[in-house]
Order: C-alpha cells, then sequence, then structure tokens
C-alpha cells in the first residue's frame, strides 16, 4: 500500500485529475475568524522575510532574543544573511511607521494589495517566563520558549 509520505505514487495520470501543486488561496468570504498571536523563531524570518506578512489576519510576536539572532546573523554574503538583513529591512520600515504607538501593536498592512491585517508587537519590557527544570535557561529557544509560557497566561 502506498502511501503519500513514501515517493509512491497512486494518483491516476489523467488529464482532468492533473493540477498544479500549489494553487492560489481563495480569500475568505464571511466572518472574521478569531485572530491568533504567532511568536516568530529567528529562522521563520531568516528562511522567509516575508513571512512577516504572510500570517493574513493574524497577530506576531517577536521576542526580543529573535532581534537579537537576527541582527547578529546579518554579517556576510550567504542567503541566511542576506535574508537577515531584509527581514531587518522589512521591520525597520514596519516600526519607523508606528510612532510612539509600538506597545498597542503595529499594523502589518503596507498597502492596499497585502494580505496581512494583523499587527506586529515587539517584547518591550523583560519577561521571566518560568521555565521547566528540564529545560535549560542558558539556551536561546528556551528562552523564546519561556516568552511562550508568559503569554499563555
Amino acid at each position: 500500500m502506498s502511501s503519500p509520505y513514501d515517493g509512491s505514487s497512486t494518483r491516476d495520470s489523467s488529464p482532468a485529475q492533473d493540477t498544479p501543486p500549489m494553487t492560489a488561496r481563495k480569500k475568505r468570504s464571511g466572518p472574521r475568524t478569531r485572530s491568533k498571536l504567532f511568536v516568530l523563531d529567528t529562522n521563520v524570518l531568516m528562511h522567509d522575510p516575508t513571512s512577516l506578512f504572510r500570517f493574513e489576519e493574524h497577530d506576531i510576536f517577536l521576542p526580543i532574543m529573535t532581534l537579537e539572532e537576527l541582527d547578529n546573523n546579518k554579517k556576510g554574503m550567504t542567503e541566511v544573511a542576506r535574508n537577515a538583513r531584509q527581514a531587518s529591512r522589512f521591520l525597520d520600515e514596519i516600526v519607523s511607521s508606528a510612532g510612539a504607538r509600538i506597545a498597542e501593536g503595529i499594523s502589518l498592512k503596507r498597502h492596499a494589495a497585502d494580505s496581512a491585517t494583523g499587527r506586529l508587537f515587539l517584547q518591550t519590557e523583560a519577561i521571566n517566563g518560568d521555565l521547566p527544570a528540564s529545560l535549560p535557561m542558558g539556551k536561546n529557544d528556551n528562552q523564546i520558549i519561556g516568552v511562550l509560557m508568559f503569554l499563555q497566561k
């Protein structure tokens, strides 16, 4: 028996079923769903700097550790360094348009054609999230988990 994960295929190759693997998302109609808060790790931004604008109506929270790691990865000529610099540019544009309203969240909508209608929240104060004893405090990812645990309360 074949599985979609084992590389084998049971798909009929008739023209009626040949569709592109990725299709454009349809715009949602109807009542707006409740927005979620996504906490982004540095790797998300370094993989795709435009990911900031891909969460549609949902809000984004960036822990200070994410911003520091992004800043530390901007040097060099690698794709990761270029993406880190681009993500930093996007964040700079967003924050500089906000003025003094950073604590309220900054709109991610850049222009009328943008599908991003959520807000960006930056960690602006120290968060002392209690971590389980099995997670050492010295690791950046664990500090981000501490932020997540704090935000869930």
